[in-house]
């Protein structure tokens, strides 16, 4: 079965977010799991479902820390200054006008989501190695510490 990206939707009216959840349903690369008409429900949208991505209006685009690591897509019926800037200040992904970008809308959404090539095996250590100043060894300790622990990953 293919994962398709899980879309949580904040427009304000009924009637956009009825036809912006309908279509990205239809596309079948993404499908909406929650949507939310304020702020508040959004944020509690966003921490029960964990989605991909957040489809939101400028006006309820929420701030980069009640996100939840989610992609953020802002959609609008017209382009205004204020509606960008606003979009940028929560790092939004993209800036999709509706209904004249739906496509794009839609592959950025199916971009959100999980690849089937994301491996589940396991996860390297990470290991980061901190010189207060250049000409300190820093990348003489990190080459001998990767050195290290790739003899004792052999043995």
């Amino acid at each position: 079965m293919e994962e398709v990206a899980r879309i949580v939707l904040a427009l304000e009216s009924p009637d956009v977010a009825e036809e912006v959840m309908h279509f990205l349903d239809r596309t079948g690369r993404a499908r909406v799991v929650g949507t939310a008409v304020d702020a508040s429900q959004l944020a509690e949208a966003v921490r029960q479902l964990e989605p991909d991505a957040v489809v939101a209006a400028p006006a309820l685009v929420p701030s980069r820390g009640t996100l939840n690591g989610s992609a953020l897509l802002v959609v609008d019926t017209s382009q205004s200054v204020g509606a960008l800037r606003r979009a940028i200040r929560a790092g939004a992904s993209g800036f999709y006008l509706w209904p004249a970008e739906r496509e794009e809308l839609a592959i950025a959404a199916a971009r959100v989501g999980p690849t089937r090539e994301e491996s589940v095996g396991e996860r390297a250590p990470v290991l980061a190695v901190y010189a207060p100043r250049g000409g300190s060894g820093g990348t003489f300790v990190a080459t001998h510490l990767a050195a290290a622990f790739a003899k004792r990953q052999r043995r």
